[in-house]
């Protein structure tokens, strides 16, 4: 039986202590009787012990902590309950309500008590019996001084006694693994005897360090290549614009005749002259001089 770990509900910190099984019943605390509020007689009560005769120990230690805590003093952040619990020898479990799947509730009524109702920690009226009528009891009570001291009394008639509770809770461990997925375990019940095929699951769309780097170097070449070829088109294009044509005078100049021959012929550039046309051989025919429009007059030397 393990131990519990302190947990918090608004606010407010529970500290469990537990019960074992193996506290013994301690005999004659029947008949130790004393009476806290007037009129009223209570027994198997662990102030006994605390106010009145300090070498009784009707209950486990645990009990007297969770009974008298009020005696610590005013404290709403903080409380003792009992779990697990098992009752005590010669108790009697007087409920044991199932709370949720993980906890439930113990209630334990001393030896020779009956269960009436539920009450919390410092209540009495949980357990009760029944004193009989001219039965010599003794109890301790407070005189005038608020000092304590036993007396000795009987009843005419049958008066109750009450027995001081125990209740505590026991609190199932959640062991295991979580449940899977609802169509995990929809088609594991089925029943078809065929194995369940889990889930696949889907890659990750995040990258990693390492790629996002990658991602970010081959990016960066792709620009400084593109702009490397928008400069040598764009340097291409002004080369080509910038080249300078022959001006037609230099091409005139570019061939003529040496002075002092006769045979000066006089030479027409065919892009300048509208009348002079050009025929294509026939290559079927022997090849005939072509005849020119403009005739060309040829003077012997001397003339």
């Amino acid at each position: 039986m393990s131990n519990y770990p302190p947990e918090t509900h608004e606010g407010i910190v529970t500290s469990w202590a537990p019960i074992a099984s193996t506290f013994p019943s301690s005999k004659g605390c029947e008949t130790l009787f004393w009476s806290v509020v007037a009129s009223t007689l209570a027994a198997w009560d662990p102030g006994y012990g605390l106010t009145v005769d300090s070498n009784v120990h009707c209950v486990p230690p645990a009990v007297t902590s969770w009974w008298n805590q009020d005696r610590l003093g005013v404290n709403s952040l903080t409380r003792v309950s009992l779990g697990p619990i098992t009752c005590p020898v010669g108790y009697s479990t007087a409920l044991a309500d199932v709370e949720n799947q993980y906890s439930t509730f113990v209630a334990c009524c001393p030896p020779g008590y009956t269960f009436v109702a539920i009450q919390s920690m410092g209540n009495t009226g949980q357990c009760s019996s029944v004193i009989p009528a001219n039965q010599v009891i003794t109890y301790a009570a407070r005189d005038a001084s608020s000092s304590w001291h036993t007396f000795t009394t009987s009843y005419t008639t049958a008066s109750p006694a009450w027995g001081i509770q125990i209740n505590g809770y026991n609190i199932a461990q959640v062991t295991g693994t979580t449940s899977t997925s609802s169509s995990t375990s929809s088609s594991t019940s089925s029943g078809t005897g065929s194995p369940s095929s889990s889930p696949t699951p889907s890659p990750s769309s995040s990258l990693s360090t390492g790629a996002k780097a990658g991602v970010g170097v081959g990016v960066a070449l792709v620009a400084i290549a593109l702009g490397a070829l928008i400069v040598f088109i764009l340097a291409r294009r002004k080369s080509r614009r910038n080249a300078v044509a022959l001006p037609a005078s230099e091409l005139d100049g570019a061939y003529k005749p040496k002075s002092g021959y006769a045979d000066q012929v006089q030479v027409y550039e065919l892009g300048n002259r509208t009348d002079v046309g050009m025929g294509e051989l026939d290559g079927r025919e022997a090849p005939v001089e072509m005849q020119s429009r403009t005739p060309v007059d040829v003077k012997p030397p001397g003339h």
